[in-house]
């Protein structure tokens, strides 16, 4: 059934807006607020912490390269607009000996505060003072820290995850006086005292005073950028929860929507043309599906808990880097006459030598330092897709326009993941996050209508195929045999007038059952209908062989409504005549018997018969005869069956086959 080209833009569109919809609404519910934290305070007194949840993104206190006392730095003394006091650190024997305390921005890495790539800071300690309305239990939602950190409420510890590494300022080594080999040494040893993994948490935060004081304490030897990079939230406990509740509702959506195209797109082009893009597409289903449990967190790690970092850091950079070859192979299959091959020669092997690097990244630092480049990787196949597509609509290709919309939304919203992500910007959070999912989902959705687009061709070429068969068929019914009816309608005219009024009677009951059924709009008529042809045709050609001809049909009264192919009979019958008379008197009998589940038919006569070699060619892809191979098609198409011969020369031939009763609803 075909399907309109207006109900599948509908369709797409809705599925679309859909999962827009599911993405606000699993931030929406709860009031979700981001705020701006400057000088690392939030003021949230008289605020309504029952119905909403805050981010807290801003500008929190760091202390680079330095675990400060948890206790002392909820004793840091704070000025009256909030901002910190960076030159008191009471319960700090010696202050001076501490860095002095700077703004970073949150969500963001460790390494903006760094001047140069040789300083980058590994090390530092977080601080945020919340003002609260009253004491209590609060929540806090922590997602990716890298690579290891331990948080503290009001000075004491709430959670770990990870083991963090030495502070740069830890250990003898770390004096002026060392440097050369024994300063690469103690970088090294630092290293190995971190174990880095990626937890998502919920942390209860209890105070009995107003002022709640986060301290987070954090260490990054391993990755590019380490640090709070992504959103912490916050709010009652029940909220907290409630919160990660829906991210895990949104996400498990997304992904079931994902694995379902994906498996739609399989079935829809396993057995077309298409088989390649779709598994592209498919490819790209499976691994957007990923990628969201990869983001979310939640689904994954309630999987895989206290995973190395390496693990889903490496798993992020290497699924995205398959999403974008999928989409590279994608263009290449479905536009198989490249505009600059070149190109696409070149881009195909930096993908794949990209991704075997990746893979076999050996340690944290390389795989982030690879997994940095799959930004640039993105851009560099885009040139080429471009290129072609809009080479497609020059030529023109009526769905190239739909492709490159899709292929630019995608593009656009993958730099809007990859910088407001890495940066931390301020932006609506359900766009921010999921930004790169939408575009894939775009994308998709686009291609898929073209992909159906392709299939319902292909559909209305099979079933002009089909119809062209039947049509085929009745030009293979003599256009000689008429034009013999004809010459003896004329022959009688002068010598028997009644038998030449009987012969075009005939004839024309022929035409009419004949033309009785438009092969464009139905495919099916009743055995009655094959009947009533058969007996016409007989008559016609028993005027012309003198009655030689006996047609015998035993079949119940019941049987005669049933549908069936038509023309599946009349051939044979013709075939009977024509091969196996020979000038003695034939008889032909058609019997129709019902067995369990089908119809048996058989076409048995008494004329000439075959030898073995004639019966074994008969209807084999060599043989001349049209009518024969053109029933055994049509009937492995609905029925899976074909005809069956028995024939002995000099006594008939019995031709007999099934007719699945589900056949004549096909």
């Amino acid at each position: 059934m075909l399907i309109n080209k207006s109900y599948r833009i509908v369709a797409s569109t809705v599925l679309f807006v859909a999962v827009i919809l599911l993405i606000v609404f699993s931030y929406s519910n709860y009031n979700l607020r981001v705020n701006q934290i400057t000088g690392g305070f939030l003021d949230l007194s008289g605020m309504d912490l029952e119905s909403t949840i805050y981010s807290l993104d801003g500008n929190w206190i760091f202390w680079p390269e330095e675990y400060v006392d948890p206790v002392a730095a909820v004793s840091l003394q704070t000025t009256e607009q909030g901002g910190a006091d960076h030159q008191a650190y009471p319960g700090i024997a010696d202050a001076a000996a501490l860095p002095a305390a700077q703004e970073i921005e949150v969500p963001g890495s460790l390494y903006q505060l760094s001047p140069n790539q040789k300083d980058k800071i590994k090390t530092g300690t977080y601080q945020l003072k919340i003002r609260l309305d009253e004491p209590g239990t609060y929540g806090l939602k922590t997602s990716l820290v890298s690579g290891a950190y331990k948080l503290y409420c009001n000075g004491e510890l709430v959670s770990e995850v990870g083991v963090l590494g030495k502070a740069g300022n830890e250990g003898a080594a770390g004096k002026a006086g060392e440097a050369g080999n024994g300063a690469a040494e103690k970088a090294g040893a630092e290293e190995d005292t971190e174990k880095s993994v990626w937890q998502p948490k919920v942390c209860l935060l209890h105070t009995d005073e107003r002022d709640l004081t986060i301290t987070v304490h954090v260490s990054n030897y391993h990755c590019q950028h380490g640090g709070l990079i992504k959103s912490l939230y916050f709010g009652t406990t029940e909220n907290v929860y409630y919160f990660q509740t829906m991210q895990t509702i949104k996400s498990a959506a997304i992904i079931g929507i994902f694995v379902g195209l994906g498996i739609y797109l399989l079935l829809l082009t396993c057995a077309t043309s298409h088989r390649k893009t779709g598994l592209c597409l498919s490819t790209l289903c499976v691994g957007s599906a990923l990628l969201e449990s990869l983001l979310d967190e939640t689904i994954f790690f309630y999987f895989f808990k206290n995973l190395p970092l390496i693990i889903p850091m490496k798993a992020q950079f290497i699924v995205c880097t398959i999403l974008i070859i999928s989409v590279f192979y994608f263009y290449k299959y479905i536009y198989p006459n490249q505009k600059g091959k070149t190109l696409y020669y070149v881009v195909e092997y930096v993908n794949l030598i990209y991704l075997v690097l990746l893979i076999c990244a050996p340690t944290y630092a390389t795989a982030s330092m690879m997994g940095g480049f799959c930004f640039v990787l993105l851009v560099l196949n885009l040139i080429p897709h471009l290129i072609q597509t809009i080479h497609e609509i020059r030529r023109p290709n009526s769905y190239a326009g739909v492709s490159l919309l899709s292929i630019i939304v995608l593009f656009l919203l993958s730099c809007a993941q990859f910088y407001f992500v890495d940066t931390g910007k301020s932006l609506h959070l359900y766009v921010r996050e999921n930004a790169f999912i939408i575009g894939i989902l775009f994308f998709i959705l686009c291609q898929i209508n073209i992909l159906l687009k392709d299939v319902d061709r292909a559909y209305q070429n099979a079933k002009l195929a089909d119809s062209m068969e039947i049509a085929y068929l009745q030009a293979q019914i003599s256009p000689h045999f008429m034009f013999n009816t004809l010459n003896n309608v004329s022959y009688f005219m002068n010598q028997d007038v009644t038998k030449a009024q009987t012969l075009l009677l005939q004839f024309c009951d022929f035409l009419k059952v004949k033309h009785k059924f438009d092969y464009r709009k139905q495919v099916f008529y009743t055995l009655g209908e094959e009947f009533d042809f058969l007996k016409s045709y007989v008559a016609i050609e028993n005027i012309r062989l003198q009655d030689a001809i006996k047609l015998e049909i035993h079949v119940k009264e019941k049987l005669k409504a049933i549908k069936i192919m038509p023309l599946i009979l009349q051939p044979l019958v013709e075939n009977a005549i024509k091969h196996g008379y020979d000038s003695k008197p034939l008889t032909i009998a058609i019997s129709v018997t019902e067995v369990q589940g089908s119809y048996h038919f058989t076409v048995k006569d008494n004329g000439k018969g075959m030898n073995e070699i004639q019966l074994r060619n008969l209807g084999s892809a060599g043989s001349k005869g049209v009518g024969i191979s053109n029933i055994n098609y049509r009937l492995g198409k609905y029925c899976g069956e074909k005809l069956h011969f028995e024939s002995q020369l000099g006594e008939g031939t019995t031709i007999s086959f099934s007719y699945a009763k589900e056949g004549q609803q096909l």
